[in-house]
């Protein structure tokens, strides 16, 4: 009766019919390949929400741009925490487990995720609802509502499961449909806030839900069936800890960058808001595909740091691909953002500007990324978490500080300061175990 599972539990690292061509040592998909599909999905899936702000700047819905563009990143930033450090904590676990328990690991581990998000949801989706309500102007009081079951779908995702088992590239498929149905909602839902609220919220929620759908039926044909598997609440309490110091590592960044919409609103306005976030959203795409790179190579980082010195040389050799990719993106952007400043007039010369300003921040931030993910890959989620909140609470003063008295020039001289506290505190991911 044993040797049934333990051989189906084999086929889920092996039998990957169609990765098998793209597979090394084990049956795993190059981390090349996954980063590649995570990087096209993002392209795709953000591209088309960039190609339908262009349209809305070259039509001057301005007003428009600036509502969808805040709601749109506090919505992903609400979803980032329902996600509550899922796929760093799932994909370690699936990483380190053997051959002939990865598919009880990943069922086990995915069930603690999913009811741990569940109740996140529940308390974010209550949050935004009295918001909405009470605070919230047309737009928000029709999107937010519409966008709260966005919230609820994402607890059941599998991306976690995804990133240990090798298949990251697969979660980035799934992951671009939700922006792409923005994307088209954004297109057609002209320059009426309210009636654009509830299109666009809807547009998310349905977005959300054909990903996790997609994402579960692709475990279910590869062998890995994420069926209904018993947790306690001791295994959750375990998992929500963990999770949680891995959400406060990466949680702060993207805190600092809600908060200089915060600060450009109060500086430049409405239509500043607007322009700010279409050029911002170019750098911040850089640091994203990075993030895809690194995400890629995670679980190697882990087995290398695991059977051998865990030094920075190691970490650095397992993200050179990263490294290398932090520098070329930093120069591109620099050169392109300020040819467009130059040879460009208008909405779109003050975005590249915009994009120019904040290109040291891609480089200075995957240096640091790297580091924080190294100590990540060790366990050490508290002292990456401790790093981030010093970086954000440095980048909230700088930023409030420069940003006043600067503008977009503050607010990007303020952005290499958030990566000082993690490049000062990881290397100790050497420290003896």
């Amino acid at each position: 009766m044993d040797r049934e599972p333990a051989a189906a539990e084999c086929r889920v690292r092996s039998g990957f019919p169609r990765w098998s061509k793209f597979s090394d040592m084990g049956g795993r998909p190059r981390g090349s390949v996954n980063a590649a599909l995570l990087i096209v999905s993002f392209a795709v899936g953000q591209g088309s929400i960039f190609l339908a702000q262009t349209w809305l700047i070259h039509r001057g819905a301005l007003d428009l741009l600036a509502a969808f563009a805040t709601h749109f990143s506090f919505a992903i930033l609400a979803l980032m925490v329902v996600d509550f450090g899922a796929p760093v904590v799932v994909a370690r676990r699936i990483s380190l487990a053997g051959d002939r328990e990865v598919l009880d690991v990943a069922r086990r581990c995915y069930w603690q995720a999913s009811v741990v998000r569940l109740g996140v949801a529940l308390v974010l989706a209550l949050a935004a609802l009295v918001y909405a309500r009470l605070g919230g102007d047309g737009f928000s009081r029709a999107y937010i509502p519409a966008a709260i079951p966005a919230l609820l779908i994402s607890a059941f995702n599998a991306a976690g499961v995804f990133d240990g088992l090798g298949l990251s590239g697969i979660s980035g498929l799934t992951g671009m449909l939700a922006y792409i149905a923005s994307a088209v909602a954004l297109v057609a839902a002209g320059a009426q806030s309210a009636d654009a609220g509830m299109i666009l919220g809807v547009a998310l929620s349905l977005g959300y839900a054909v990903a996790v759908v997609a994402q579960l039926v692709m475990l279910w044909r590869l062998g890995c069936p994420m069926r209904v598997a018993p947790v306690s609440v001791v295994d959750c309490g375990a998992f929500a800890r963990e999770g949680a110091a891995a959400l406060v590592a990466i949680l702060p960044g993207q805190l600092s960058f809600r908060f200089q919409i915060v600060v450009c609103a109060a500086v430049l306005g409405q239509a500043g808001v607007g322009l700010f976030v279409y050029g911002r959203q170019i750098a911040a795409a850089a640091s994203q595909v990075l993030e895809f790179v690194r995400r890629a190579h995670f679980p190697d980082m882990v087995r290398a740091l695991q059977q051998g010195d865990a030094t920075l040389r190691v970490a650095f050799e397992a993200q050179r691909l990263a490294t290398l990719l932090a520098a070329a993106l930093a120069f591109g952007l620099t050169l392109a953002g300020g040819g467009c400043f130059l040879l460009m007039s208008g909405a779109f010369a003050q975005s590249g500007l915009v994009v120019a300003l904040f290109s040291v921040g891609v480089l200075t931030g995957a240096l640091s990324q790297t580091l924080g993910q190294a100590a990540q890959g060790l366990g050490r989620f508290r002292i990456v978490a401790v790093a981030a909140v010093l970086a954000m609470l440095i980048g909230f003063a700088a930023s409030a500080g420069l940003g006043a008295l600067l503008g977009l020039v503050g607010l990007a001289a303020a952005e290499p300061t958030k990566a000082t506290p993690i490049i000062m505190m990881a290397p100790r991911v050497n420290a003896p175990r």
